[in-house]
């Protein structure tokens, strides 16, 4: 596991006590992208408080576009009660109790709408957390099984997720959605037109980044067997 340079928190720490005690080896320097890494896998990870800052100048989007273009699966941690929040927002503001009252429910709206955005409009799993040290122990729990199989036992046949069987060829690729796998056909005619293209062709589709883009074409022009 990579740890980020930066990262000097309460988090880093127990995360770093976790490594040690289940044997997972790990070094802190610079990453451009995220505060955790391994393997094709990216954290970015936030306290509540850094959340809302982040959410309210918009960062955290581009931080998961960022992440999105440059991993294969992409992780928002976010740890903390949504009344830190608050107290983070009295502090920058010395808010009296009435203003504080009326910001804790505009906050809580925001946390909520921000955290159900990532998880519903990008390829990036938001997870939430009560403390550091449960994001710690997922993080290093994420570690430890990442190499490990496991065996899903499908109980009913997969159904069509749409009338058209070309979006439904699209949408078993890693990263497209319904919608994106229309934008795909709607801007390029046909899956074997956008078999021939380049990744950078394909990346005018927005949402969809430089991974995705190459899980595709991976995906559709591959001789062997394609597995995510």
């Amino acid at each position: 596991m990579i740890i980020d340079s930066r990262e000097n928190s309460s988090l880093s720490e127990a995360v770093i006590t976790c490594c040690n005690l289940a044997g997972i080896k790990y070094e802190k320097k610079f990453i451009e992208i995220g505060d955790y890494t391994f393997g094709n896998i990216v954290i970015e990870a936030k306290s509540m408080s850094d959340f809302l800052a982040s959410v309210r100048n918009k960062r955290i989007f581009n931080q998961i576009s960022n992440m999105e273009d440059n991993y294969e699966k992409c992780y928002v941690i976010i740890y903390g009660h949504v009344s830190q929040a608050i107290e983070y927002l009295n502090a920058v503001r010395n808010m009296t109790y009435y203003q504080q009252k009326q910001w804790g429910e505009k906050l809580k709206r925001m946390v909520y709408g921000a955290f159900s955005a990532i998880a519903m409009n990008t390829n990036t799993t938001p997870i939430w957390v009560t403390s550091s040290q449960e994001a710690a122990n997922i993080i290093t729990a994420m570690r430890y099984n990442m190499d490990k199989d496991v065996d899903l036992q499908k109980m009913l046949p997969k159904k069509t997720r749409s009338d058209d069987v070309r979006v439904d060829i699209l949408t078993n690729i890693t990263g497209i959605s319904v919608e994106k796998a229309k934008a795909l056909l709607e801007q390029f005619g046909s899956v074997y037109e956008i078999a021939g293209l380049d990744i950078k062709d394909i990346m005018v589709i927005d949402g969809i980044g430089k991974v995705t883009a190459s899980n595709i074409l991976d995906a559709l022009r591959s001789r062997e067997e394609v597995k995510y």
